[in-house]
């Protein structure tokens, strides 16, 4: 009937209609069977029960017309009835008690006669149901009730809470029942306000005790579900949401609620009106945590809800430690707080269940029990209605939660299974095409390496030193792949029982120094060691010898390639039985939750960045256990990782020497690799320099090999060290590896381009992923194109050429470009160069011959062909800006001085035309726009790495707005391209451009840092 779908209104209201209607149709039911129809037993304060005797099973209310004394205690029938009254019975007794400021407080007695048949002595009974006041209870004048006595003056009295219960026994015809009542809490209700039954013993006891037992009953189980929702909840921590933790609280308050009301089950030892604020504060704390039960389970975020919960302790104070609670502004109060709670579990509720939530009609159903039951404890209270005590509310409540949490729950575990099931399918489906993929790769694969083998063997004497290391190469990786592909035949062959071992005594020490042999290649920095402690005294162990070398080889692979410096050791220990052999090394080591999950197949750890199928520890587990051994890991993250496994001892037989055919066929898949030298600057070609950065050497020298016919090559294994290289050479192509440890290709790239723009170096990544986020992630990061790994030759080849060529070409036209900018004098300079040369042909013509020298030494340097280089030498640049300078000094005089604080720099290499540029813009945009000129200072300092040059003025300034737009190619239009191109150059060539200060009427300086490695240029 309920769907997940949207449900339409009518069936939203049919169902919510046949719920209301069922849950009414129980109640009434429960009602018609404890109670007959009842008329007023009680007329003019007598009670006749002569033509009607009492039920052994059923008592009778006394309702109806009582004689009422107020604010008098009577214990028998007055001598004269001055100021008797008549009240009806159960009502409230403000207007009799006080008529004049109808207030509840006070004390009164009611009288009644009861006339009762002719009988033999007959125990009797008188229960005051709801009754939360004081009350002493007198038959024919004589005090049946010991607790819970009246009295004339307030006083904080311990009243035992739940209904009154006085048991008596008469031979009387005639009772006279007189009940004296005190109220000193409530100023709005008092009196006897709900019914007086009346009945024989057994009645009486069998009323009160159902009613008590149902009440038990119902707390119980509130209770037993809280504890065992809380112990899911705490059990299953992090898998099961607060959801079960606000449900286990809902519980316990009600379960907590049910023991101290109604029959009061549990007693507070305190006054009886501490008692009654402490339940309205737990019924408070009852509809606020079942509000917050909705929201987390809906998920909703309201400020409202928050509004409310931060009422609640301020609400609780003033209701616990003040009197507030019987005045009608905080009932008022509290009635508008209830409802605003009331409506925000209503309201989010049918919005669950208009969008087509299901579990909203739960929740529904669970609120519509709440009201119920509220509503009819409200006319019990009020003595509408009189029956024992109605469990089905509340029982219901928990039933809808608990469905809903259930029906949450199986939906998990649906959704779960679906999911299991279909992994576990797609797995199976997994092995199988591995398997099928390694059988049809291996055919063609061994063909190759046939082909590669016979062509080395055959033409050993033709081939050159080059041909011959590249077919050897050839055959390493091939081998190396055949390994691969054995891996995943070796697991197809574990998973279904396949695998034969063939075990004899080995020795362990000699074939774990071969193994160490073999390994050695992938010894990619002089501080990894990799060493072995097994005395050759060690005793044999019982086992397969090439399951062993796999095992052995899988585990020093592992840490290998996961232990980038440091120390690998081996070391073995053995008792009677069995050796344990550990492979210790001080990598990265791993976590907790790696470690769990370590030896599961196609699994590894994703933090390092490693490439791989993860199939060596899942192989090496269960070759291991099919010996009878058993392998376990220990590793802390950051100090390092201890795989141990275990191996039976052989006894009693002689051991073996193993170096065997696998030995040897493992050795041939790797091939030490040979460190790349640069090559010399005669011998290298002209195609352009190359840096290749991989952490694998294999995959350095395959593509070291492919283009060092044409290009200058350089070789980097991880990020870190290119970025080094990168710092100290000009490099005009970056490939690199995508799949590094510490630091990824894409990282790498993002660091380069803090640097270098796509257009000044470019980088080809590869990587052996090819998918459309991991292309586009590349691209992100700043590559120039990708080629997926294994990378094609002629593809590899045409990409790099192409990358090549555009950027050689654009560098080119840049630095013509930007020669061609720089070389140009502005026309007014010439004009007012020659005028000055022209004025001083008549003042003074030494002064002439002298300007004519450093003017046509200027126009030289400035036309000079040096300036289509990146880098001239400082001396040069000096000559330039010393005949610019003198130039300027004959035109402006006095206006403009120049101090010079440089000493030899020869060997000191810089960008042409930079420090000329600098130079101008301090004179013409600095100590020129002052009337009184200025002074411009040009000095030279050095240290051991770098030489400082600044150049200072005390012109006018700038703001600090104008400092940044001065480096920008976004204002060359205003300021000249001039310091932006100077600033874009030096930053290129040094990794450092222009540093400005500057300050408004005090003057600037611009400093840029040459290293000392530009001297050697």
């Amino acid at each position: 009937m309920i769907t997940t779908s949207r449900m339409k209104t009518r069936n939203i209201i049919l169902t919510i209609s046949s719920f209301v209607l069922c849950i009414l149709a129980l109640r009434i039911g429960w009602f018609l069977y404890f109670n007959s129809p009842e008329h007023q037993t009680a007329a003019n304060g007598i009670a006749d029960f002569r033509q009607e005797p009492l039920r052994e099973d059923k008592t009778v209310s006394l309702n109806g017309e009582w004689r009422f004394y107020p604010s008098e205690f009577i214990m028998e029938t007055p001598s004269q009835e001055k100021g008797v009254q008549y009240i009806q019975v159960p009502m409230n007794w403000r207007a009799a008690l006080d008529p004049a400021d109808q207030t509840a407080v006070g004390y009164g007695s009611y009288r009644l006669t009861i006339l009762l048949p002719e009988q033999e002595e007959t125990i009797y009974g008188i229960q005051l149901n709801g009754f939360d006041a004081f009350a002493s209870i007198y038959v024919n004048g004589k005090l049946i009730n010991k607790e819970n006595t009246a009295t004339a003056q307030p006083g904080p009295q311990v009243k035992k809470q739940g209904p009154m219960t006085a048991i008596f026994s008469t031979t009387d015809r005639e009772i006279d029942l007189v009940i004296q009542v005190s109220n000193f809490n409530s100023i709005h209700s008092g009196g006897l306000k709900d019914s007086v039954r009346f009945g024989l013993q057994s009645a009486i006891v069998k009323e009160a005790s159902f009613s008590q037992a149902m009440q038990l009953l119902v707390s119980m189980i509130f209770f037993l579900h809280s504890f065992y929702v809380i112990a899911i909840f705490l059990i299953g921590k992090g898998y099961y949401k607060k959801e079960l933790l606000y449900f286990s609280l809902l519980l316990a308050l009600n379960g907590f609620i049910l023991l101290i009301d109604d029959h009061a089950l549990l007693q507070l030892p305190v006054a009886n009106g501490l008692y009654i604020k402490v339940l309205f504060v737990l019924l408070i704390s009852l509809l606020l945590v079942t509000l917050k039960f909705i929201n987390v389970l809906f998920q909703i975020k309201s400020a409202v809800s928050k509004f409310l919960y931060g009422l609640f302790i301020p609400i609780s104070i003033l209701l616990l430690t003040t009197q507030l609670l019987h005045t009608a502004l905080m009932q008022w109060f509290l009635i508008i707080y209830g409802l605003c709670i009331a409506i925000q579990l209503i309201i989010p509720t049918l919005s669950s269940i208009r969008k087509g939530n299901a579990d909203g009609i739960f929740i529904l159903f669970y609120i519509l029990c709440f009201i119920s039951n509220g509503a009819w404890g409200t006319a019990i209270k009020t003595a509408v209605v009189n029956i024992p005590y109605y469990p089905f509310d509340y029982l219901f409540s928990i039933m809808v939660i608990a469905l809903l949490l259930f029906r949450r729950h199986m939906k998990v575990v649906r959704l779960h299974n679906e999911q299991h099931s279909k992994l576990a399918n797609a797995d199976i489906q997994k092995d199988i095409f591995l398997a099928n993929t390694s059988h049809e790769l291996r055919n063609p694969l061994h063909g190759i390496l046939n082909i590669a083998q016979s062509m080395l063997e055959d033409n050993a004497s033709t081939l050159s030193l080059r041909e011959k290391r590249n077919l050897e190469l050839l055959l390493q990786i091939g081998n190396r792949m055949t390994f691969t592909l054995n891996d995943l035949l070796e697991l197809n062959k574990l998973e279904d029982g396949r695998i034969q071992l063939h075990p004899k005594p080995l020795d362990i020490q000699s074939l774990t120094s071969g193994v160490i042999d073999m390994i050695h290649f992938m010894k990619n920095t002089s501080n990894l060691t990799i060493a072995s402690t097994i005395p050759a005294t060690f005793p044999p162990v019982y086992a397969d010898e090439s399951r062993l070398v796999q095992i052995l080889f899988n585990l020093l692979h592992n840490a290998v390639k996961f232990t980038d410096g440091g120390r690998i050791t081996i070391r073995a220990s053995h008792n009677q039985k069995e050796a344990a052999i550990s492979i210790q090394d001080t990598g990265i080591g791993m976590t907790k939750e790696v470690m769990e999950r370590i030896f599961d197949r196609y699994e590894q750890a994703s933090e390092t960045g490693q490439e791989g199928i993860g199939l060596g520890l899942a192989i090496s587990r269960q070759l291991v256990e099919l010996h009878g051994g058993r392998i376990t890991v220990a590793s802390e993250f950051g100090k390092g990782t201890t795989f141990t496994f275990t191996l039976p001892l052989s006894e009693g037989i002689q051991k073996e020497t193993a170096l065997p055919a696998t030995m040897a066929a493992f050795k041939q898949s790797f091939h030490p690799v040979e460190d790349k030298t640069a090559a010399s600057a005669q011998d290298a070609p002209s195609g352009g320099s190359l840096l290749i950065v991989d952490d694998d050497p294999v995959n350095l020298k395959v593509i070291g090999s492919l283009l060092e016919g044409s290009y200058h090559i350089a070789t980097a294994e991880s990020g870190a060290e290119a970025l080094r290289m990168i710092g100290s050479d000009t490099y005009d192509l970056i490939i690199s590896d995508v799949m590094m440890p510490q630091m990824s290709g894409y990282e790498l790239c993002k660091e380069i381009r803090k640097h270098y723009t796509i257009a000044e170096l470019p980088i080809l990544l590869l990587t052996a992923r090819n998918q459309t986020m991991d292309i586009h992630a590349g691209f992100q990061a700043g590559a120039n194109d990708y080629v997926a790994k294994p990378a094609n030759a002629i593809e590899l080849k045409s990409r790099v050429h192409a990358l090549l060529t555009q950027n050689l070409a654009i560098q080119e036209q840049l630095r013509m470009e930007a020669a061609y900018l720089q070389a140009q004098i502005k026309p007014h300079f010439l004009y007012n160069t020659l005028n000055t040369i022209a004025s001083l042909g008549e003042l003074d013509p030494s002064r002439m011959g002298k300007l004519l020298h450093e003017f046509g030494n200027y126009l030289h340097r400035s036309f000079h062909v040096d300036n289509t280089k990146s880098l001239i030498p400082l001396d040069d640049e000096f000559e330039l800006v010393r005949s610019y300078l003198f130039i300027e000094s004959e035109r402006f005089g006095n206006r403009l001085e120049v101090i010079w604080d440089v000493a030899d720099m020869n060997g000191v290499y810089i960008p042409p035309l930079s420090i000329q540029t600098i130079v101008e813009n301090a004179l013409h945009h600095g100590i020129l726009q002052k009337t009184e000129g200025g002074t411009v200072k040009i000095s030279v300092t050095q240290d051991e790495q770098s030489h400082l040059i600044t150049i200072q003025d005390n012109g006018v300034g700038m703001e600090k707005h104008q400092v940044a737009e001065l480096l920008s190619d976004a204002n060359k239009h205003q300021y000249g391209i001039g310091i932006a191109n100077t600033n874009r150059r030096l930053t290129q060539l040094f990794g450092k451009g222009l540093h400005l200060e500057s300050q408004v009427n005090i003057g600037t300086t611009v400093s840029f840092v040459v290293p000392v490695r530009a001297s050697i240029q």
